[in-house]
């Protein structure tokens, strides 16, 4: 057989995409397949170890197999992930590092993807700031394929003696092949109901390493015309690698079928063998390829470390210059953890067997001791001063009578204008330190959730239908309704608050990231565009005139992205789209009332807090950033078309910025939504904006 394509110059095209994409390179939105090329590539060395051990010798030592990945994979990650944790105590925000010891220790425990699998399919963590070890997800999925891997080579190669190489080479191939399509088919279904799982599962991702196992087995040919295709298929391997990295984006579904692009082009590569002067080969061995392939695997774990603490110690966006530099950075720390740590250990023989088990067992020590360490040791959070709970003046209006006759109903009362800032709110922007007793706790904000995210009364991101979930008086007269997404779930706590006080009838209707207004968007959460949705609008309406709701509350977060574009939607899509939701409810003869979406801070408060305890107006967003021009003048012309709008822009912002603490009280409890808290707290200032409109709409014929 001819000596396939250099290993260490496609190693180097693979960490040198994801190295550059990460830095945020234009052009190369596609580098993360760097990750799928390494998939491949794995599946192939591993295959043809295990093939030509079984084929020389009769059997596959799993012992010396583990051995050598011990010494191999181990030392540089768990030098990586110790030097992280410290890097990440001095630099990194305070807040993140409870989050940040848990993920060493799924490092130590080789399960960081099902980790941040979990963190991505929630989507009230994931837009939390990624984590400088979440690099090691691919790493885990390898170590996963290590573990099932070898053993069932083994297996399927019972019986199999010496000088049998083409029959060891037949059933690890029909092996590898069954497990590529069932991988596949696998992470096809897997796309349609939660894309961040179908991204770093394991089941999920093993076609790419069984397509690596294939071509390790597939024989190359020595014919002149088998030897010329697999040269000219190496070069179109080589142009889809580039071609992937360059067309890809953020936006691409993805490990979805266009994973297959990366993946064929890196077997095509592969393949392609050293027989002809015009192959690709030429281009892999030049010395950088060789010198950066050689480092690939400290590289790749140096680099994202690098990059997510220093953007945290500048506390900014890094430019690409800055990008750059930091790739300089981790790749002088590939350097010295080559030279000084990964290959003294990976070529001392003598470490195997037992020696091979201690060296295994004290790095996973090391590994999860520092994570425990860090978990029971967490700095400090506050200011060191308490605060004073802040007070609240409500200016009560006179309210219709809802027992009052109907054949006397009054003229239909308005919601107030807009106004200045609520009194807490302006005495708010004068605040500096972090009150000792914040509520909710930093710590604990990330869970300051409604309670129908509890009891399951917030809909799943696959539910079509509502639950019928009530809150207040059940046999009140008076019904309110509350629809739209989580910026509507988000003022639950004040409108139950409301229901109790009133003995008004409150029934929800909430659903994951689905917005009231009929516009198609796509989830971030979920992979795919929301198809979901749509089927959910419908027969929320339909169950509205059931439940005999009289008042519709309509909230939703404005930033939602569209399903043509995926990025957030234009007041065009937004004016349309609620306009027909609008007209479908009056139609209906329920009374529609748009809420003014909440500020969005952009980032995530608690996480900004705990750096900026000492001064938390550092932490207070900009009008300019958290409301969108666009979509307050489309509420303006929803106003003045006899729409009610509720304006509630006073009880969280002055005129120039919105504070994320006021008084004792945390305003949000991550980047977008406010805290369970707060919206108990502003609960009497939206009473007395809603409860004329609410009574007069109760007693309707």
């Amino acid at each position: 057989m001819k000596r396939r394509t250099d290993i260490e110059g496609l190693r180097a095209i693979a960490v040198f995409a994801v190295l550059l994409f990460h830095a945020g390179v234009p052009g190369l939105g596609g580098g993360y397949v760097g990750v799928d090329v390494f998939f491949v590539v794995s599946g192939f060395l591993i295959t043809s170890l295990l093939v030509a051990e079984k084929s020389n010798t009769g059997k596959v030592s799993l012992g010396a197999f583990y051995a050598r990945r011990a010494r191999r994979i181990l030392p540089v990650s768990a030098l990586v992930a110790v030097v992280t944790l410290i890097a990440s105590w001095i630099w990194l925000e305070p807040l993140r590092l409870r989050s940040l010891s848990d993920d060493v220790l799924a490092v130590a425990l080789f399960s960081s993807n099902f980790v941040f699998a979990h963190r991505g399919a929630d989507y009230l963590q994931s837009a939390l700031p990624p984590s400088p070890l979440q690099h090691y997800w691919s790493l885990a999925v390898e170590e996963q394929f290590y573990v099932v891997w070898p053993a069932l080579v083994m297996l399927v190669c019972i019986g199999v003696g010496t000088r049998t190489m083409r029959n060891v080479r037949l059933r690890v191939g029909i092996t590898a092949g069954v497990a590529a399509i069932a991988s596949f088919v696998a992470c096809m279904a897997l796309m349609n109901s939660s894309q961040p799982w179908a991204f770093f599962s394991p089941h999920t991702r093993a076609f790419e390493l069984a397509i690596g196992a294939l071509v390790a087995v597939v024989p190359i040919g020595v014919s002149t015309k088998v030897i010329r295709m697999n040269a000219t298929l190496a070069w179109c391997g080589l142009a889809g690698i580039i071609a992937t990295v360059v067309l890809f984006s953020e936006t691409t579904t993805f490990p979805g079928p266009w994973a297959i692009a990366p993946v064929m082009a890196t077997a095509f590569l592969l393949r392609g063998g050293n027989a002809t002067s015009w192959s690709p080969d030429a281009i892999l061995r030049i010395s950088p390829m060789q010198w950066l392939g050689s480092r690939s695997y400290s590289a790749y774990l140096w680099h994202w470390p690098v990059l997510i603490i220093a953007a945290a110690a500048l506390d900014k966006k890094l430019s690409v210059f800055e990008g750059i530099v930091c790739l300089v950075m981790s790749l002088a720390l590939s350097e010295f953890s080559y030279r000084c740590v990964e290959n003294p250990v990976r070529r001392n023989h003598s470490i195997a067997g037992v020696r091979a088990i201690v060296l295994a067992v004290s790095l996973i020590a090391v590994v999860s001791g520092s994570a425990v360490l860090a978990q029971n040791n967490q700095p400090k959070l506050d200011g060191g001063t308490a605060a004073t709970a802040p007070t609240l003046i409500t200016e009560l209006t006179t309210t219709v009578d809802p027992n009052i006759s109907t054949t006397t109903v009054p003229s239909e009362p308005q919601l107030p204008a807009p106004s200045t800032p609520i009194d807490a709110i302006v005495q708010a922007m004068s605040a500096t330190g972090l009150p000792s007793n914040i509520t909710p706790s930093l710590q604990g904000a990330i869970s300051d959730m409604p309670t129908i995210y509890s009891n399951n009364c917030h809909a799943s991101f696959s539910a079509t239908r509502p639950k019928k979930c009530v809150y207040g008086d059940a046999t009140s007269s008076t019904v309110i309704g509350l629809y739209g997404d989580s910026h509507a779930a988000e003022w639950f706590p004040a409108f139950e608050k409301i229901a109790i006080k009133r003995s008004w009838k409150l029934i929800t209707y909430t659903k994951r990231g689905c917005p009231p207004a009929e516009i198609p968007t796509y989830s971030k959460v979920l992979g795919k565009n929301y198809q979901e949705c749509g089927p959910w609008r419908e027969n929320v309406l339909k169950q509205m005139v059931t439940d005999g709701v009289q008042t519709v509350f309509i909230a939703h977060f404005n930033r939602l992205l569209s399903a043509t574009t995926r990025v957030p939607m234009w007041q065009k899509e937004w004016r349309a789209g609620l306009q027909s939701t609008i007209d479908s409810l009056t139609a209906k003869g329920l009374t529609p009332i748009l809420m003014e979406d909440t500020p969005y801070p952009g980032q995530d408060v608690p996480t900004c807090l705990s750096r900026h305890y000492t001064n938390v107006q550092l932490c207070n967003p900009t009008i300019s950033s958290a409301y969108r021009d666009d979509m307050h003048q489309m509420l303006e012309d929803f106003d003045a078309a006899n729409v009610h709008v509720l304006w509630t822009r006073q009880w969280f912002c002055t005129s120039s910025s919105c504070p994320a603490v006021v008084g004792n009280i945390l305003v949000y409890r991550d980047d977008n939504h406010m805290s369970v808290t707060f919206a108990s707290y502003i609960a009497p200032l939206l009473d007395a904006a809603i409860v004329d409109v609410v009574n007069w709409a109760s007693i309707q014929p």
